[in-house]
């Protein structure tokens, strides 16, 4: 936003950051605790999938793995500004990739 000041003549530029006050501080213990769950959970959830669907076939389970994890991280790469979800998201994407390497690791292992 642009504004004269009538006695100066001076322009001052504000910018929509600046009215933001920031009254809380970032809760970094509590947040990465959520993302440390969130990202267990997400690895489980996928070496899980591939287990189950690539005891039939493990191509088809990897697959499997790879649909999963473009889904959800499509869906939750949205909500990554938020600040409550900022936790979920990152520890779900960490999850995810986790996951996923961890099913590429197993299809080379043969299992």
């Amino acid at each position: 936003m642009i504004s004269t000041d009538r006695d100066s003549r001076r322009i001052r530029v504000s910018s929509p950051d600046a009215d933001r006050v920031d009254a809380e501080p970032t809760p970094w213990v509590l947040g990465l605790m959520v993302s440390a769950v969130c990202a267990l959970f997400a690895t489980c959830l996928l070496v899980g999938v591939y287990e189950l669907i690539g005891g039939v076939w493990s191509w088809l389970g990897l697959a499997a793995v790879v649909v999963v994890t473009v889904g959800l991280g499509w869906t939750l790469w949205d909500l990554r500004e938020r600040p409550v979800w900022r936790w979920i998201v990152w520890g779900s994407v960490i999850g995810l990739l986790a996951g996923f390497g961890s099913s590429v690791a197993l299809l080379a292992m043969g299992r």
